[in-house]
């Protein structure tokens, strides 16, 4: 079993925005593959179902830019205080964060529609999602 750092308070939208702190407490979680990461996060919310999952650790190599239009980034919105975990594509003016998450309301509505925000420094890419996995309960027996 490899051991993971997870920041305890700090979280990756699979929704509408998962608000922050600046607390940085650590948690241990465990998974058998060792994958090279700079940050784990944990993930809430569907909207990235059926890829990534509520309560899956989300494994982060830090960049600042987008370099595969559509590829699954951390993005955190400074302005507002939120980050997500999102497919990412960079516009003339916004970045463009959508949900993988298809599912429609009653009405025929997305019930995840794409969050444009301003390309600007208030928008900041966190990093490249390279893995998520949700923990092994590790037998201490």
């Amino acid at each position: 079993m490899i051991p993971y750092e997870v920041e305890e308070e700090q979280a990756l939208s699979a929704g509408y925005g998962e608000g922050y702190t600046q607390e940085y407490g650590k948690e241990i979680v465990y998974w058998n593959q060792q994958v090279k990461h700079d940050r784990a996060i944990i993930i809430r919310g569907n909207s990235m179902e059926p890829d990534y999952h509520y309560g899956q650790i989300a494994l982060i190599r830090y960049q600042n830019c987008v370099d595969v239009p559509g590829g699954i980034y951390a993005v955190d919105d400074i302005e507002r205080g939120l980050a997500y975990i999102k497919s990412v594509y960079v516009e003339d003016e916004f970045i463009r964060l959508v949900s993988l998450n298809d599912e429609e309301d009653f009405e025929g509505n997305r019930l995840f529609p794409d969050i444009l925000l301003p390309k600007n420094e208030n928008t900041r890419i966190i990093g490249k999602v390279v893995d998520a996995f949700t923990p092994i309960e590790k037998d201490f027996l």
